[in-house]
């Protein structure tokens, strides 16, 4: 069977972001402490992990917030926790929705776009 770039990405980044916290306890972190940090902070995007062989965070974009972000240097996948919206990758919009995994390649330029609710938005990336 032939798995797309996204499904194969996506397991090679699990299996290291399952490796890297099974190594440490205090790894392990739930998603209500994970939104709260972020209110903290006063930013739509918060790094939960890094410097473990994955970078993973998540981003929250509000009604009339801004997605500011610039192309990355690695390759990057996302997956929407809730909400809904689009993103545009080199400028074709693409709708997204609650449960959707989306692939960019590096250096390709890419924002979220907030539709009629919250977007949020776990991003990961080998570091």
């Amino acid at each position: 069977m032939r798995h797309s770039n996204i499904e194969l990405y996506s397991r090679v980044i699990t299996k290291c972001l399952i490796e890297s916290l099974k190594k440490k306890e205090d790894n392990f972190v739930g998603l209500d402490k994970v939104i709260a940090d972020l209110d903290n902070t006063g930013n739509y995007f918060l790094d939960v992990f890094n410097n473990k062989g994955v970078d993973l965070g998540i981003l929250r974009l509000r009604k009339g917030e801004t997605d500011t972000q610039l192309p990355h240097s690695v390759n990057e996948v996302y997956f929407i926790v809730e909400g809904n919206g689009f993103i545009e990758i080199e400028g074709k919009l693409k709708p997204v929705k609650k449960a959707d995994f989306i692939f960019v390649a590096a250096n390709i330029q890419h924002r979220f776009i907030v539709d009629d609710e919250d977007l949020v938005v776990i991003y990961f990336f080998p570091s």
